[in-house]
């Protein structure tokens, strides 16, 4: 036994590989340990999210008018919600799609939904118009504000919803004398499906939280998977990756989610830091960090454990459609230029408690950078440290030790959890498309479409869409960042002329 593990030893230590393999092994030995524990934390919180999201599934009229909530609260029907579309050049069906499933709301009557539109479009005018004169009776109201870009703001989401909210308030407590205590602001893309009960779950959060309403940011669980059945392999794989994580991370309860496209606050957090800023790209972590700071640290998210859909990406043919996913994810990962706003603010706020700040701080790190790190570290480490020895008691009753190279560990390892985030993944998949999104309106995922072998060989994909539609992309635009901080705000191709869901909107609405 001593002659063995002593030729191992010269075998593998015969050409030294790094000048100090003890910090070669313990930065990589720390990537392991640290993707070891956040793999099995987050599909933990992802059983524990799906569990949740089944629970709260109830699509009854009156299912949240019915839950119970503090004794002398808001009357249920005192609450209005204002909904805030931006769009720019929309196809006319989408925008009808998503207006479908908010007049399909329970309390349908109580929103008012504000199209943002775009004063470069030329048919602006004539779309809205359309949409007011076939939705407003189906809705508390529907209005139109047109965003003309003005010196110093930036063409965008962000500067197009600053504009709509500011004619939301005019409009709602202005002319119809509406509390502005008792509203709430939603804001969406152009291709959100929201589940019937929606409207009434935020209601009921935001009645629920008392006093502490007006520091709240309200996020539903972001689903990418209305069309996965009709995008590429690749990019159905990544966008199932991306709606499974979401749920995990709104799951997790030791998490700190941020808003993800589609969140509501109140129209007095939103007043508090005067709107969306107009001269910045990404819009939804920034107006989180916007209104942190503006509020003294006090803003938290509530987690309303409900699916709200939108579309995957999807181009004229395959190569488009992938092309167009990997430059979604590119536009995606700019939002990591909202860290350094985070950081002087952090610098200069000292309002907001230390604790705040380093939370915020240390999530927007781990989101945008740490990540991508770690996968890169963990992907070449075997290639460049794989040699290296690592000493292993292999037996705590013999005291038995053993020399493995770093390789071996690390593929073992790769390997081991790889089977089991495939086999959880497959699960997931299979669960929320037989009951969270059955039969939801334009949700097209029923197994009838894709046989369970054929979607089990297609999530097989999951290592190239990991990589080359998440760390490729990260690792563009964080190069782009680094040389000019200046981009153009171009909106995701989606087709908008399907049907999905199997029922059409004029059967429900």
């Amino acid at each position: 036994m001593g002659y063995s593990l002593m030729a191992k030893q010269k075998r593998l230590t015969q050409k030294p590989v790094v000048e100090r393999p003890d910090i070669a092994v313990s930065i990589v030995g720390f990537f392991m340990l640290y993707g070891v524990i956040r793999f099995w934390i987050m599909w933990a919180s992802a059983f524990h999210g799906l569990n949740l999201l089944q629970k709260y599934d109830s699509r009854a009229p009156d299912y949240w008018q019915k839950q119970k909530r503090p004794l002398g609260s808001l009357d249920f029907n005192a609450v209005w919600h204002a909904v805030i579309v931006p769009n720019y050049k929309e196809p006319l069906v989408k925008l009808r799609q998503t207006l479908d499933t908010i007049a399909y709301q329970s309390i349908a009557k109580q929103i008012v939904v504000c199209m943002a539109m775009e004063a470069r479009d030329p048919k602006a005018k004539e779309t809205a118009e359309i949409l007011q004169q076939e939705y407003a009776h189906k809705l508390g109201g529907l209005c139109y504000a047109i965003h003309e870009v003005k010196e110093g703001e930036v063409a965008g989401k962000s500067s197009n919803e600053n504009w709509a909210a500011r004619c939301v308030k005019k409009l709602m407590v202005d002319r119809m004398r509406i509390n502005p205590d008792y509203i709430v602001i939603t804001t969406c893309d152009a291709d959100t499906f929201f589940h019937p009960n929606q409207f009434a779950c935020l209601t009921h959060h935001f009645i629920c939280d008392g006093d502490n309403r007006y520091h709240r940011f309200y996020i539903p669980v972001t689903n990418f998977m209305p069309n996965v059945c009709h995008v590429p392999g690749i990019c159905s794989t990544r966008y199932t990756v991306l709606s499974i994580g979401r749920m995990a991370e709104l799951g997790c309860p030791i998490s700190n989610p941020f808003p993800l496209a589609i969140y509501s606050l109140p129209l007095r957090l939103a007043e508090r830091a005067c709107y969306w800023d107009p001269s910045v790209i990404p819009e939804d972590w920034h107006m989180y960090f916007r209104c942190v700071f503006a509020d003294h640290g006090k803003v938290a998210c509530t987690r309303m454990m409900i699916t709200v859909g939108t579309e995957a990406v999807e181009g004229k043919g395959y190569l488009d459609t992938v092309k167009e996913c990997y430059d979604q994810s590119v536009r995606w990962q700019w939002g990591a230029v909202d860290f350094g706003y985070l950081l002087v603010q952090s610098v200069c706020n000292w309002k907001v408690p230390l604790a705040k700040r380093i939370s915020l701080l240390f999530t927007a790190y781990d989101h945008h950078l740490l990540v991508v790190v770690m996968c890169v570290a963990l992907i070449t480490a075997p290639f460049l440290y794989g040699k290296i020895p690592v000493l292993f008691n292999l037996d705590f009753i013999t005291g038995q030790q053993d020399l493995v190279a770093l390789k071996d560990v690390m593929i073992w390892t790769w390997v081991v959890h790889c089977i089991f985030h495939y086999i959880f993944m497959c699960f997931s998949d299979y669960s929320l498309r037989t009951s969270v999104l059955k039969d939801r309106l334009y949700f097209d995922v029923s197994p009838n479409h894709m046989g369970v072998f054929s979607r089990a060989l297609q999530l097989l994909l999951f290592p190239f869409a990991d990589f080359f539609l998440f760390v490729v992309p990260t690792i563009h635009a964080h190069t782009k960042l680094f040389i000019s901080s200046s981009f153009n705000y171009v909106p995701s191709a989606k087709m908008g002329c399907r049907l999905t869901g199997g029922s059409k909107a004029d059967d429900k609405v």
